[in-house]
């Protein structure tokens, strides 16, 4: 399940890869990945095995699918889910 949210307010393109309800509540963490501030994984423990797991990839709008950073996430994300 890829899914890709575009909020009207806010900084931040949601690519979300996996339910939130996959997931032990209040396990999530957020990781910067690239650049400092820019681009984020949000990742949990999954309910059934306990490991950790990527639920979300956030871009800043303003470089979301115009970068080479972001095009190259996007495949990354399309070849693994």
């Amino acid at each position: 399940m890829v899914k890709i949210d575009w909020p009207k307010y806010g900084k931040y393109v949601r690519i979300r890869i996996k339910s939130p309800k996959s997931f032990i509540w209040g396990s999530f963490r957020t990781h910067d990945i690239g650049r400092l501030g820019h681009s984020k994984r949000i990742a949990g423990r999954l309910k059934r095995t306990r490991k950790w797991a990527t639920q979300t990839y956030l871009i800043p709008k303003k470089e979301y699918g115009r970068t080479k950073q972001a095009k190259r996430l996007m495949s990354q994300i399309r070849a693994r889910h």
